[in-house]
Order: C-alpha cells, then sequence, then structure tokens
C-alpha cells in the first residue's frame, strides 16, 4: 500500500515540474516574440528613411530592361535567349545558325544560282533585311559593319567574321573605326551636284557600303539619274566580266543594282582550274559561305585593310594564301594569290560594280607583303621557315589574343600601320589637303 502510494506522489511532482518547465517556456517565447516584433519596426523604420535619403540624393531613373520581341525564332525559343526582330536574328547570326532562324516572315542570306558560271544575289528587299539584321549584329558585338559587309558578300561565314573581329583589341578596334570614318569623310568630298544618290550614298554608308561617285567626261548624266538610266548600262557588265576584259578566266565579277546592293555574280572559266574543283561547286561553297576556308584571320583583316586603305583608287592590290587539294590522292599544297580589286563605275559615274583578278603569285613575294604588316622583329625573309612556323591556326584572333609576346604585338603593330596610314592621307591626299577638291587622285601609301 504504501508502495503504491510513493509512485503516484511521484507521478504527480513530475506533471507539476513539466507544468513549471511549459510556463518557463511560454513567458521565455513571449519576450523573445516581443522583442523581435520591436526590432523588426525599428528595422522597417530605419530602412524606410534610409530610402528616402537615398531616393532624395540620387534622383537618376533606373536601368530599364530591353523589351523582348514576342516572336521568337524557333532557336532561341529552344535555346532559352533573347531574340531581335529582326530575321535572321543577331542571336542566330553570331552563333552561325542563321538558316535556323525560322518565323513566319524569314530573310534568307542564301541566293539562287542562274547557271553554271553566274549567279544572282537576292532581291533589294531580302537584302536590305539582311544588311538590317547584319548593323544590328554589328552594334550588338561592337564590330563595324563595313569590316563585315564586303567579307559576307564575297562569300565568308558571317559568325565566323564575328566571333573573330569581336576579339580584336580596343585599340585596333579604335583605328578600324577612324579608318572607316576617314575614308567616309574623303568619299563624301567628291563634287556631286544630284541630291537623290548623294542620299543613296549615305544610306549605303550606314549600312557598309564603301562607295564614291566617279567623275569623267560623261559626269554629267548624273543630273538625270533615275534607275531607268541605270539599266541601260547593264552592258557594261558583260564587257567587264568577260575573258577578253581580263586576258583569262582566272576573275570573279559582282554587278551592283541601281542602290548599291549586288544583283548578281559571274566567275571566269579558268577558276575551277584555280582552285581544283568544277565551277557549280565554286559557285555553291561561296553562297554556303565556305569558299575560302584555309585564310586565316588576321590574312584576312590584312586584306581587308590593304582594299579599304586603297578607296581613292580605282585598283587594290593583296595577297592571299589559300589551301588547295589536288592530285590522285588529293594532296594539300599552299596557293599563294596575288588579287586585284578593280572597282567599275558605268558611263553616268555610278559606281556599277568590281572585280576581283587572281594571279599566282610566289612565297617570296606574298611574305614580302605580310612582313609590311609585321613588327621589325616578327619579319620573315626565308619563306620554307616562315610556311613552317606560322599556320592557320595559330593567326586565329583568339589565337593571337591569347599569345601575349607575340599575338598581342602583332595586332598592335597593325593598330599602328593604320594609324600611320591615316596620317599620310591626311597629309598627302588631295581630298584633305585641297578642300572641296572634286577629284580622287591616286597616290601610293607607304604602309
Amino acid at each position: 500500500m504504501s508502495a503504491a502510494v510513493g509512485a503516484k506522489r511521484h507521478a504527480d511532482d513530475y506533471d507539476e515540474w513539466c507544468d513549471q518547465m511549459a510556463a518557463k517556456l511560454s513567458s521565455v517565447n513571449r519576450h523573445a516574440a516581443q522583442s523581435l516584433a520591436v526590432n523588426l519596426i525599428e528595422g522597417s523604420h530605419s530602412v524606410r528613411q534610409a530610402h528616402e535619403v537615398e531616393s532624395n540624393i540620387d534622383h537618376r531613373p533606373r536601368n530599364k530592361r530591353s523589351k523582348y520581341t514576342r516572336k521568337s525564332c524557333a532557336e532561341c525559343k529552344l535555346k532559352k535567349r533573347k531574340c531581335s526582330q529582326e530575321r535572321p536574328c543577331v542571336m542566330c547570326i553570331m552563333a552561325g545558325t542563321s538558316h535556323k532562324c525560322l518565323t513566319e516572315c524569314n530573310v534568307s542570306l542564301s541566293t539562287s544560282i542562274f547557271d553554271a558560271r553566274e549567279a544572282y544575289f537576292p532581291d533589294a528587299f531580302a537584302q536590305e533585311a539582311s544588311l538590317r539584321a547584319l548593323k544590328d549584329t554589328c552594334a550588338f558585338s561592337g564590330v563595324n559593319i563595313s569590316l563585315v559587309r564586303p567579307l559576307w558578300e564575297l562569300g565568308f561565314d558571317v559568325s565566323m567574321l564575328f566571333r573573330a573581329f569581336k576579339l580584336l583589341p580596343l585599340d585596333l578596334k579604335v583605328a578600324v573605326d577612324e579608318l572607316v570614318e576617314l575614308i567616309r569623310e574623303g568619299l563624301t568630298k567628291s563634287s556631286i551636284q544630284n541630291p537623290a544618290y548623294q542620299a543613296l550614298l549615305t544610306h549605303q554608308s550606314g549600312l557598309g557600303r564603301v562607295s564614291r561617285f566617279q567623275q569623267n567626261e560623261r559626269a554629267k548624266m548624273l543630273e538625270t539619274f533615275n534607275a531607268g538610266a541605270y539599266e541601260e548600262d547593264i552592258a557594261c557588265f558583260d564587257t567587264i566580266a568577260s575573258n577578253d576584259r581580263w586576258g583569262h578566266g582566272r576573275w570573279l565579277s559582282v554587278e551592283f543594282d541601281s542602290n548599291l546592293n549586288c544583283k548578281r555574280l559571274r566567275i571566269g572559266d579558268e577558276m575551277s582550274d584555280l582552285f581544283g574543283c568544277h565551277h557549280t561547286e565554286i559557285l555553291s561553297r561561296f553562297f554556303c559561305h565556305d569558299l575560302v576556308n584555309s585564310m586565316s584571320e588576321y590574312e584576312l583583316l590584312v586584306a581587308w585593310v590593304s582594299s579599304i586603305l586603297c578607296s581613292f583608287n580605282a585598283q587594290s592590290i593583296f595577297y592571299i594564301k589559300v589551301e588547295r587539294r589536288g592530285g590522285p590522292e588529293q594532296e594539300k599544297r599552299m596557293l599563294y594569290l596575288k588579287c586585284f580589286l578593280e572597282k567599275s563605275w558605268n558611263h553616268a559615274g555610278i559606281h556599277s560594280g568590281y572585280t576581283i583578278v587572281f594571279e599566282s603569285a610566289s612565297p617570296e613575294s606574298y611574305h614580302l607583303y605580310k612582313n609590311r604588316f609585321l613588327p621589325p622583329s616578327m619579319q620573315q625573309h626565308d619563306p620554307e621557315k616562315a610556311a613552317k612556323r606560322v599556320a592557320i591556326a595559330r593567326e586565329s584572333i583568339v589565337f593571337m589574343r591569347k599569345s601575349i609576346t607575340v599575338g598581342e604585338d602583332r595586332l598592335s603593330h597593325l593598330a599602328s600601320v593604320i594609324k600611320h596610314c591615316m596620317a599620310d592621307v591626311r597629309t598627302h591626299h588631295p581630298l584633305f589637303v585641297n578642300e572641296g577638291a572634286g577629284h580622287c587622285a591616286s597616290i601610293e601609301l607607304m604602309v
């Protein structure tokens, strides 16, 4: 009996102890909650006051988020990336998937082959839309459109151009932009009386076309410039794009329409022997942007610089090195070419196109031309050692940017060469020495 009473007393004591501890914990939690509420109220007041003080000090508007287009292309939807309104969009051009940029209204960058040696570019509407897409992509990537458009029209992959040229160092980008502005400034000083053609030149200049008016004895015809008068001179292209004009069939001619857009392309009958493939394959590779896939990015940039520096002249000369497969075992061998870019104007002085004439060159002349753009410590005088030392992959822009001791010096020296040529143009060219001169005299640029 006594044991049962002791057990009951022990249970009552334990229950009483639990009630006391629960009351103590409730009191502690109540005080903690009250202090936390007080701290939160005081903190919200301090944050609100700090925000009011900051808003009174800084009234600058917040950066608004750029608007997204409601009609994204299928490729951007798949990869969940921002899409622009033009077709092909900026991101697809940068990624090299322009052919996959499909929506209700698709703009193609391809062309149609007419026969074995001739093909036509897209119509004016499609070409203008493609050029606007290129312009937006250039603004997005920080690449000058005057650097991209002529190479794109010559069959180079536009995504490769953006991947390479967006990595150029800042001093070289600035030098390229200043060079383009200098050329545009000089070309606008040509004496021209027709406001319609002047507006056309300004419009095409914004889309990357570097063109001018050619003064000749029949320049007064420009006062009655219209599309019909331009179409009457189409026979000029048939005269220029022929073996009789150049004495051989190693040439490539591009004709412009009345809006200075590319209209058609024609190649000579010896181009197949030059590149080692059929004419139809050359045109197909040209419009698939795979014509010259073995030319390094640095040499491509140097060729563009050589060409644009001669924008005031009717002819420019540059060298290229391409890889050709030939023989029964399809062996690879390097082909050195000297290229003459001959611009053509019709009888009214309007830019009607250009022709690139190819001639075989020796390795010595090629490296002599290339040394003009290299620092003295990097110039090569032995063609065999130079060909073994410099591979095409080593002259990519991304590899040169990683190679600080070699690549950066070559790119920086190219920027200094461009600036030196700009100073030479401003000092010696008649368009800048004699303000308002109406002719473009030929001068030899000392590169």
